[in-house]
């Protein structure tokens, strides 16, 4: 950013708490640039204890990890888990509660957890996944077949 959101001025660097920022002089506003990408993800869980995974399409094909994705804006983070949730399966999660969260600062991401109830019903493939399946242990899967970390270290929080 170059220009003040606030009054449209021209923005500056210098240094704050050992922080390199932007900053207004006119109406002292200061991007602290710490944006962060908000995804919204579901463990859904049948009746019988059994977690839902997708598997991936695309640049990560054959990755499993859990229907999610990025929140929209004018989106609250349910709508966007509900809708992220039909998006990639088909199917409709019920008695979402928030679970946890996840950081990743490399990526600049938060993943919010939400836990769910899950009808076994018809997956509907689409653009982004080609299959669903439902496991009760992760030794029901490979790990190598995860997605990634975040991917990982959920499975094991929720099956442990």
């Amino acid at each position: 950013m170059n220009f003040c959101p606030n009054c449209g001025s021209k923005l500056y660097e210098k240094t704050i708490n050992d922080s390199l920022v932007k900053s207004c002089n006119t109406c002292e506003y200061i991007d602290w640039n710490n944006w962060v990408y908000v995804s919204c993800v579901i463990a859904a869980f049948t009746d019988d204890n059994e977690v839902l995974l997708v598997r991936l399409k695309g640049k990560e094909q054959g990755k499993l990890t859990f229907p999610g994705g990025y929140r929209d804006l004018g989106e609250t983070l349910d709508q966007a888990a509900h809708r992220e949730f039909y998006e990639e399966t088909g199917m409709v999660v019920h008695n979402l509660e928030l679970y946890k969260t996840f950081t990743k600062d490399e990526q600049r991401l938060i993943w919010i957890v939400y836990k769910g109830k899950v009808q076994k019903s018809e997956f509907v493939e689409n653009k982004e996944v080609f299959e669903a399946i439902y496991i009760r242990n992760i030794k029901d899967i490979d790990c190598n077949d995860l997605r990634g970390k975040l991917t990982k270290a959920l499975l094991i929080d929720l099956l442990s």
